[in-house]
């Protein structure tokens, strides 16, 4: 099944990606239109996240999402193809952020949100960062599609490790100099070890494990936020929140990680993923 995808979509993968978004125009279409894939989600979750807009505006802001929604499967997509000089020069960043870690002998954490294009930014940071990239990841139920999406997402020689073998990735890790790469905002299915943060005027819990990890490897903490230039362009800002997190606790970790988030939705509202129940929780007398 895995050869087979690959013979579908490496043809699809080589067309150029003015022609790749007009058939993300057409999926999109079929999505907001046709299906309405999870729109009564996305619009329910605007209404919450901005009150203060209009209806009229909250449905613009849809739009765009499913756009940009589209785009980053298209482009993830095109990952089986594209150059790394085209790449490199779609996406940039200031770099010169971790280079400054590196040359200090620092490990650090990149802390980012489910912001597009998020995998563009995991491949085109392993192409130009010294240190080993490593990304934490769940695998898919479908083994060939997770077989696919993980070659795409090593495809710079970047360290996978599995949700599911947690414990000898990091310690494989841990052999090297790195930076780790997390998107933080992921939803816990497990409600016992986490933070309850309000988030977008709801509250909503987070994972605090990873603040822990890095307060014990006495690691940098970046923050990061991906910036949509135009289509098919964007620009990824780091900034260092401290290059020891032992000096900080990991609650203020995570509440400055989550305001620092918040300010990058309200800039770019549609680039941000409304289609997952990030709010479906709700937190008991016991939490």
């Amino acid at each position: 099944m895995y050869y087979l995808l690959l013979i579908v979509l490496y043809p699809v993968a080589l067309l150029p990606l003015r022609v790749l978004y007009v058939l993300s125009d057409l999926i999109c279409f079929f999505l907001y239109h046709v299906v309405q894939y999870r729109r009564a989600v996305v619009l329910d979750n605007l209404y919450h996240a901005f009150p203060e807009k209009s209806e009229q505006e909250i449905r613009v802001i849809c739009k765009k999402f499913y756009h940009s929604f589209c785009d980053q499967w298209i482009e993830t997509l095109k990952l089986l193809a594209i150059s790394d000089s085209t790449l490199t020069n779609r996406f940039t960043a200031n770099w010169e952020v971790l280079e400054a870690l590196r040359k200090e002998g620092k490990n650090a954490y990149v802390f980012l949100g489910h912001t597009f294009n998020w995998e563009w930014a995991n491949v085109v940071s392993q192409m130009n960062i010294q240190q080993q990239m490593a990304g934490v990841y769940l695998p898919l139920a479908n083994g060939a599609f997770d077989r696919l999406l993980l070659k795409l997402r090593k495809r710079g020689n970047g360290m996978m490790i599995s949700m599911t073998n947690k414990k000898s990735g990091f310690a494989e890790l841990a052999k090297t100099h790195y930076v780790l790469g997390l998107i933080a905002d992921q939803n816990p299915s497990n409600l016992n070890n986490v933070l309850w943060a309000d988030f977008m005027h709801r509250e909503a819990p987070f994972f605090v494990g990873s603040a822990h990890m890095a307060i014990k490897a006495k690691a940098a903490i970046v923050l990061s936020q991906i910036k949509k230039l135009k289509r098919g362009v964007y620009r990824l800002e780091m900034q260092l929140l401290t290059n020891d997190a032992s000096t900080m606790n990991a609650e203020d970790i995570v509440r400055t990680y989550v305001a620092h988030l918040e300010k990058q939705i309200k800039t770019q509202p549609e680039n941000y993923m409304w289609t997952h129940r990030r709010w479906k929780h709700q937190r008991t007398t016991e939490q």
